[in-house]
């Protein structure tokens, strides 16, 4: 497996690899791709799928999934990861902070979106300027999702818009490496501790503590991308030690921080 991260593109994370299983928790970040060959039986939740060679698949950030080849033969995979943004971006622009990706079901049998799809992929190998890719993933996104329902976008948006979420987001921001209480975030927002959970599931699609276990494992790729061990990661991220901070890295992106790290240093 290959992984990289698109110069320029602080958000997406690109992979390519063969594999004959998988197991993720993407904690809030949306995982699109295209199988090149074979296939796989996915699990999510209660849904079953069959996904074969030429089907893009559209996971979004809020449940956990897994697959297994399908005959036992390998699979091909070019994937992208959309991390959820930035908590200060979040609080500057709540009009702007999600792509708010709502496929038109999770397994779309679409030739010429998985076409394009493998093609804007292989463009994220080179160099591009940031105005290119965007509206080239732009395009992309928007014929995934075909017409999705008008009100959910504007029901994220009013409640990113909160000043409560604002806060609380901002609160969680400069506290990743505090272990916050509930009854800590509600203050800091200035809400109760119910409508504080409403207005996280309605404007991220997260509970406040996944919301915060999003970020800070975005943050601990960022340090491993940069030359940080697994051990300061874990430090510098709130997580109780290196052996947690694997777990929930396993658990969320399927490899390990070291492989992650390792990855990034032979691309250097």
């Amino acid at each position: 497996m290959r992984i990289w991260r698109p110069a320029g593109a602080r958000r997406l994370l690109a992979m390519h690899g063969v594999t004959t299983s998988y197991a993720v928790d993407p904690v809030g970040t949306c995982v699109l791709g295209v199988v090149l060959r074979g296939g796989f039986r996915a699990a999510r939740g209660r849904a079953r799928h069959d996904v074969r060679a030429g089907d893009v698949v559209a996971w979004n950030g809020w449940q956990a999934h897994r697959g297994t080849a399908i005959g036992g033969a390998p699979q091909e995979a070019r994937l992208l990861m959309i991390e959820p943004p930035d908590i200060a971006a979040i609080v500057a622009d709540p009009e702007a902070a999600v792509t708010d990706v709502e496929p038109r079901r999770p397994v779309v049998c679409d030739a010429g979106l998985a076409a394009r799809f493998a093609a804007l992929h292989r463009a994220l190998e080179r160099p591009a300027w940031a105005l290119e890719r965007e509206l080239a993933l732009a395009e992309w996104l928007r014929d995934l999702a075909g017409s999705p329902a008008p009100d959910r976008p504007d029901r994220r948006r009013a409640a990113r818009a909160d000043p409560a979420l604002r806060r609380a987001c901002a609160f969680l921001g400069d506290n990743l490496d505090r272990n916050v209480t509930l009854a800590e975030l509600a203050t800091a927002a200035g809400a109760s501790r119910f409508r504080l959970c409403r207005l996280f599931r309605a404007g991220v699609g997260l509970p406040p503590h996944r919301f915060q276990l999003a970020h800070r494992l975005q943050l601990a790729r960022r340090l491993l991308e940069h030359g940080a061990g697994p051990s300061e990661a874990a430090a510098r991220t709130g997580f109780f030690d290196q052996s947690h901070l694997h777990r929930h890295f396993v658990s969320a992106i399927g490899t390990t921080p070291g492989r992650y790290a390792a990855a990034f240093t032979a691309g250097r």
